[in-house]
């Protein structure tokens, strides 16, 4: 969730200022936008220079990356990305495959990619609308609404955020989700604890301790195992089940 502080303007006809100050939010907000896309590139680097260190074997390495990549292929409007095009790009990540040296290979295919992340900045909301189904879909995840998913294992029920910087209305989305969610885990004597593991969890603790969750460290070994290549911190955090009904069930009337 993001959080914005509008200047105040004074009722005056000094428009050089009011121009100054319209010109200062457009530098912020372009600010803003590059730090996404060099968040989103470095954090892509990170994850491929993961697997370059955990498949020894080249071809499975890239085979690795495309999976992981092919759910965005699948979700995105083929308007803005063709087939072809597509296609293209994955021909691109497979030539990658022969090389040694971890920086070029690095480069090389961050190289390829790059027509799916200047898709990010033409259309940002179609670029985060695909990432999140792809990210569902990876995931094993179950879409609740835009900006809440679900996966169930065993007696746990994990919550996932999926990226959400383009969508409008998020509070009632939010609400909406875990309303849903508590029906789903009401409906199901099986589950036992909620849980939701991410960096948001760590930036953002008194969001999830407000709503009745208790937020823990995870191990080095976890995050290896399951956010490779992230380099923010990561926290999850944890509600039993009647505490979670108590706060999310709506009653009926």
């Amino acid at each position: 969730m993001g959080f914005e502080s509008w200047p105040s303007f004074q009722k005056s006809s000094e428009t050089p200022k009011e121009e100054k100050t319209t010109q200062s939010q457009e530098s912020n907000q372009e600010t803003q936008k590059n730090q996404y896309e060099s968040d989103l590139y470095k954090r892509a680097r990170a994850q491929f220079s993961s697997f370059f260190d955990e498949f020894s074997d080249p071809n499975e390495r890239i085979n690795v990356i495309i999976k992981r990549i092919e759910p965005f292929f699948q979700h995105i409007d083929k308007k803005i990305l063709p087939e072809e095009k597509a296609d293209e790009i994955k021909n691109a990540l497979l030539a990658c495959e022969n090389i040694s040296d971890k920086q070029q290979f690095l480069d090389e295919i961050m190289g390829a990619l790059k027509p799916t992340l200047e898709i990010r900045e033409a259309h940002a909301d179609k670029f985060e609308e695909a990432q999140a189904r792809a990210m569902n879909e990876s995931g094993g995840f179950t879409e609740i609404n835009r900006l809440l998913s679900y996966g169930k294992h065993k007696h746990i029920i994990h919550i996932h955020a999926p990226a959400g910087e383009t969508v409008g209305n998020k509070i009632s989305l939010y609400r909406d989700g875990m309303k849903k969610l508590a029906e789903i885990v009401n409906n199901d004597p099986e589950i036992k604890e909620i849980t939701a593991t991410s960096y948001l969890v760590a930036s953002h603790p008194g969001l999830f301790t407000r709503a009745g969750f208790k937020v823990e460290d995870v191990s080095d070994e976890f995050c290896q195992e399951h956010f490779p290549g992230e380099e923010r911190e990561i926290k999850i955090a944890k509600i039993d089940r009647e505490e979670f009904l108590r706060r999310f069930l709506k009653k009926e009337k």
